[in-house]
């Protein structure tokens, strides 16, 4: 997991910056179906994501959804550590996954650490919500496109 292997997942990194990072985290191992972090959860950690694939899952209606796939080099759950806010969603991992877990005070030293590597994590924050972003607006789209003129389907029923 070290060396190499983290500066292919974080390019524009200097290896003082990644081994800053390797420094602050731990690394763990999930099985597949193991749950990082449940949904409506308080965050304490998130997770850059080394090796394998993690899903992302909502509880609609009482069915799981999955909403996103996750790959290597992605960074997980920081959204509840920047906002201070409970787990949108869940975390579980789809296969066997290798990450390195950045517990809530290492990640908002790192956020605060020299100027430009601070500013890269920032940056690589606000492109992963831009992204997410995204995402949600092309799904919402189709759900509307998907429910022109089925009786009974309403706005209100995509706030769920």
């Amino acid at each position: 997991m070290r060396g190499v292997r983290i500066k292919e997942l974080m390019p524009g990194y200097s290896k003082s910056e990644i081994d800053q990072i390797l420094l602050s985290a731990r690394p763990r191992q999930f099985s597949p179906g193991t749950l990082l972090y449940r949904e409506g959860t308080a965050g304490t950690s998130c997770f850059l994501l080394t090796s394998g694939s993690l899903e992302v899952v909502k509880s609609v209606d009482g069915e799981e959804r999955v909403l996103a796939t996750m790959r290597p080099g992605s960074l997980v759950g920081q959204n509840a550590l920047v906002a201070g806010s409970l787990r949108s969603a869940s975390l579980r991992a789809k296969t066997r996954a290798v990450t390195l877990e950045i517990r809530r005070r290492s990640f908002q030293h790192l956020l605060k650490a020299t100027q430009p590597f601070a500013l890269r994590m920032q940056e690589q924050i606000a492109v992963a919500g831009i992204r997410k972003l995204r995402s949600t607006t092309a799904r919402l789209a189709l759900v509307l496109a998907n429910s022109v003129g089925r009786p009974g389907m309403t706005v209100g029923m995509l706030d769920r």
